[in-house]
Parts: C-alpha cells; sequence; structure tokens
C-alpha cells in the first residue's frame, strides 16, 4: 500500500505542474487527451509465426486502450489530480469508493481520467521488477508480428596475404538461422457491482499491482522457459571435447570445470571462440552456496568447524551470480540442484527475447460499454457490462523469444544439473 499511495502522490504532483502551464488555446476537446484508441499468468492470446497478418488487426476490437502516452493539456492535467486524489481517498480509507464513483460517474470524462490513473499506476508497478533474465539474454525489438530471424555466418579463415599483382580470394561461407515471432498474451479483470457497492477498497487497490504482477511473471516464466533444462540447448553428445550438459552439483571445481569446458569451445576453423562466461545462473536455494563457492577464501573443515582454509579463490569475481526463481518452476526434477553458466549475451547470446516495438510495457484496456439506459442518459463505461454489472479492465502484453542453438548460440551457455 506505501507503494501505490508513493506512485499516487507522483501523479498528483506531475499533473499539477503540468496543470499550471498556461495555454495559447485549450482545444474543445482537451478533456479527450490521454483517452485511448479503440482498437495466475496471462494466457497466451495468440502466435503468428509466418502469418503476414497486420497488428491493426490483430489489435482490433480490445476495448478501450488506456495508455496512448500523449502530452497533458492543462485543462486535462487538472482533472487528473482531481481523480488521482479521490484514488488516493479511497484506498486510505478516508472515502467511500462506493460514494465517490457515484459522484464522479455524472462527469463524462471520469472512466478515461480513472483508466489514465490506473494504467500509470500499472506502469509504475511494472518498472519497479528487476527481472534477472535481462543479464544474460539478448534483446531486441520487431515491427510486427511476423517472423523474424537470426543468421549467423560461417566462415573463419584468417586474411590471407595479397601479394603483389595477386588476386584476392573469396572466403567460403555457410549460415545458419533461426526464426521466432511475438506472441500476444492478456488477462481479463472485474470489478464487479458489487464490489464497489460493498466498499471492497482492497480489490480496487490492490488491482495495478496484480496487473504488473502478472504481466511480468508471464515474461519471467515464458522467457525462462526457453532454456531452463532445454535439451535441444544443452547436451552431452555433441562430440569430443564440444559438450555443454554436466551433472555435477554446484562447488568451485565443478564451475571451474564448466569454465574450462565453455573457454575450449571451437570458432570457425582454427579460430578460437573467445569465449568466457561470465553469468553464473543459479535457482534460490543455491543462492547462498553459489556466494560462498565463489567467495575470496576457500572454506575448509567439516559441519560445526569450519575454518578459512587461507587459500584464494580465482574465480572470485570473475561470475556475476544470477537467480533465476522459475528454474525449480520449469524443471521440478533438478531445478533446485541446478545451475547455468553464461556469456555475455553481447558477444554470443544462447537465447533471445523480443518486445513489439512501441509496445514493451503491459498495455490496460478498459471494456467498452454494452448496456444502455431505457429511462434515459446513453452508454457509460461505469454503468458496466450487461450481463453482469461489472466494469471489466484487460491487460495485454506482447514478448516472444527463442534459444538460438540453431545458430550456435549452445557455445555460449552451459547446464549442469547437479545430479551427482
Amino acid at each position: 500500500m506505501p507503494e501505490l499511495i508513493d506512485a499516487l502522490d507522483s501523479i498528483i504532483e506531475s499533473a499539477s505542474k503540468a496543470a499550471e502551464v498556461k495555454p495559447a488555446a485549450v482545444a474543445p476537446a482537451a478533456l479527450k487527451e490521454g483517452a485511448g484508441n479503440s482498437a495466475a499468468p496471462l494466457e497466451e492470446l495468440g502466435s503468428y509465426e509466418g502469418d503476414q497478418i497486420d497488428p491493426q488487426i490483430i489489435f482490433a476490437g480490445e476495448g478501450q486502450r488506456l495508455n496512448t502516452k500523449r502530452t497533458m493539456s492543462p485543462k486535462y492535467a487538472v482533472r487528473l489530480a482531481e481523480v488521482a486524489t479521490g484514488y488516493k481517498r479511497v484506498i486510505s480509507g478516508r472515502a467511500s469508493l462506493a460514494r465517490w464513483f457515484t459522484e464522479s460517474m455524472v462527469s463524462a470524462d471520469f472512466p478515461v481520467l480513472l483508466g489514465d490513473t490506473l494504467d500509470r499506476l500499472v506502469l509504475t508497478a511494472y518498472a519497479t521488477y528487476a527481472p534477472t533474465y535481462t543479464a544474460f539474454m539478448r534483446r531486441r525489438t520487431v515491427r510486427d508480428f511476423r517472423s523474424v530471424g537470426s543468421v549467423r555466418r560461417h566462415g573463419g579463415s584468417r586474411l590471407s596475404e595479397i601479394r603483389q599483382a595477386t588476386d584476392y580470394k573469396y572466403d567460403a561461407l555457410s549460415e545458419s538461422s533461426l526464426t521466432y515471432a511475438v506472441k500476444k498474451w492478456g488477462k481479463l479483470y472485474k470489478l464487479t457491482w458489487e464490489m464497489i457497492r460493498n466498499d471492497d477498497t482492497d480489490a480496487f487497490a490492490s488491482l495495478p499491482g496484480e496487473m504488473a504482477e502478472d504481466a511480468r511473471q508471464t515474461e519471467m516464466y515464458y522467457l525462462s522457459s526457453l532454456y531452463v533444462a532445454n535439451a535441444t540447448l544443452f547436451q552431452a553428445a555433441r562430440g569430443a571435447g564440444m559438450n555443454n550438459k554436466l551433472t555435477a552439483a554446484l562447488t568451485i571445481a565443478a564451475i571451474e570445470t564448466g569454465v574450462n569446458t565453455m573457454v575450449a569451445f571451437a570458432g570457425d576453423g582454427d579460430n578460437p571462440l573467445n569465449n568466457t562466461p561470465i553469468y553464473l545462473v543459479v535457482p534460490p536455494v543455491l543462492r547462498i552456496k553459489a556466494f560462498r563457492e565463489l567467495g575470496v577464501l576457500n572454506l575448509a573443515g567439516t559441519a560445526g568447524t569450519v575454518t578459512l582454509a587461507g587459500t584464494t579463490n580465482v574465480l572470485a569475481g570473475e561470475l556475476t551470480i544470477v537467480v533465476d526463481p522459475m528454474i525449480p518452476i520449469l524443471d521440478p526434477t533438478n531445478g533446485n540442484t541446478s545451475w547455468y553458466l553464461f556469456s555475455d549475451p553481447n558477444r554470443l547470446h544462447a537465447v533471445e527475447y523480443a518486445f513489439l516495438a512501441g509496445l514493451e510495457e503491459p498495455q490496460i484496456f478498459m471494456q467498452s460499454p454494452n448496456a444502455i439506459r431505457l429511462g434515459g442518459g446513453g452508454e457509460d463505461a461505469m454503468d458496466g457490462s450487461f450481463e453482469d454489472d461489472s466494469i471489466g479492465y484487460k491487460s495485454r502484453h506482447v514478448v516472444g523469444g527463442a534459444h538460438t542453438n540453431a545458430t550456435g548460440g549452445w557455445k555460449g551457455c552451459l547446464w549442469s544439473d547437479g545430479s551427482t
């Protein structure tokens, strides 16, 4: 709750500052600025790999989008600050949710302003998460839902000496490639008529955090699934000296073996790959052990009599420890004993992920009204659904990815399941 109050205070402060700017002229539609366009983890709503589909068609009928990143006019800013203040009073217990809704619904712009406030709260909460996958995976953005590819050219020979009056020679090149496309994920959320009438402020206050949490958890689960216990990316039968699947438990000796295995992977031709792992990725239960194994000094002794051995650990500071909480969830067999090594993704990436350009964060929508009062008055979004009186919101998130085994990305990672 304190984080939500702080986020609302930030909205109120920024809106109040924007309201102090006097415009040369306020357009008649100023109050519409900030309005959207009709256009457990989140459910996967569609995968469009290979289809030549316009995103505008895919997103058609989504409802009223709440986040459009438009610049606030002073008039709109004043009203946004008022709605954010009302929101804060409700979740702080200083005002009735039902009374606030009843009093505010007479204003035609209230649904838009409430949606804008909700959207800003969701994005603030979303930004507070620090997913671990960003450290060892390569990020990119794509323009649409069509398949995108990564191509690696294989050559490998060094430059040839060109003697006087002799021709240059072409290198013998081959290519390997992979393709994937971003996917659409989403989930519906309801504020029921009974919640509002019963002043269920807890449900109202928890909605932004729940939407942000679901979006980030979806990202983490899906992207981690691209590498965790992946039998294609990690294999123990690639050939002599080229295996990137081990079974040793996490110890300094096992880490040393893993590092030496990766640095020995051959590059194209007879060139060295210069591939040194820099990330040690572990499940939560191995976090403390990982820090202990990579400590400056080695430990010696038996249980209850541990002492410093006094020998320097040469791997201390060489690897950054990353904890991925999704490992035991995705790998119920060895998830609590597994550990992974990854190279710098800017040099050699084992996994690549992508967001749709301009939609790198979750988008929030309000359900378009589908009920009309027969006694007078038009459609009002706050009247809710014709079927059950609920006010519907929706979260949509677009993200995709793939492991890069097909282009040699397996050389940039190593997995030990810790079973021996």
